[in-house]
């Protein structure tokens, strides 16, 4: 009698043991779930880290106009500017060349996700050439601030305002202005003049 009760209950032991089997092997095979949080990607702002090289044009507020090379970093940008204009009159009216040159350099006082706030300045020279030997050399200084917008991580514009001092030799007169970058088309010196524009190669 016990013979037969203990065959049918080793029987059914089994049954359930191979059953429950699967189910362990399949949650031990399991991968444990990831506990690192998702990181999401930087945002594309105006400071990438390292040094970036730009190229552009650009305006003083005095007026001096030229293509631009820039030297971008997270803390502060450096530019340097170089123009040439040659004119030729018709009429044997004779010539004159005019040759820019200027320098700047901007502490990054506030930062966006896609712009920046800098304070700073620049010093411009521009030198004129007329037929006949004569000469003009014309020299501004311009203390202030600019603020840049990055449209892509690669592209600039930019505007400035501040205080442009000019001055040089007789042919050239001295000026103060208070004023900013407000239109997007050149002017003449001593008003507001055109933004300027950036390219980087990062």
């Amino acid at each position: 009698m016990k013979k037969t009760l203990l065959v049918p209950s080793l029987l059914g032991g089994l049954i359930v043991c191979s059953a429950a089997a699967p189910a362990l092997a399949q949650d031990a095979n399991q991968p444990p779930p990831s506990s690192a949080p998702m990181t999401a990607p930087p945002p594309s702002g105006s400071s990438m880290g390292g040094g970036a090289i730009g190229i552009g044009a650009e305006q003083f507020l005095s007026g001096l106009t030229g293509g631009e090379f820039v030297y971008d970093t997270s803390m502060f940008h450096v530019e340097a500017m170089l123009g040439y204009d040659h004119v030729s009159r018709a009429n044997n009216g004779g010539s004159s060349s005019d040759f820019t040159f200027g320098v700047a350099g901007w502490y990054h006082l506030a930062r966006g996700s896609n712009a920046d706030f800098s304070i700073g300045g620049g010093v411009g020279l521009i030198y004129s050439s007329f037929v006949g030997g004569t000469s003009s050399t014309g020299f501004a200084i311009e203390p202030g601030a600019e603020a840049r917008i990055f449209l892509s991580p690669n592209f600039a514009l930019n505007g400035r305002v501040g205080i442009a001092i000019t001055t040089g030799d007789n042919m050239a007169p001295t000026t103060l202005t208070i004023g900013g970058q407000t239109t997007s088309s050149a002017a003449t010196a001593g008003a507001a003049t055109g933004f300027g524009f950036t390219y980087f190669f990062r």
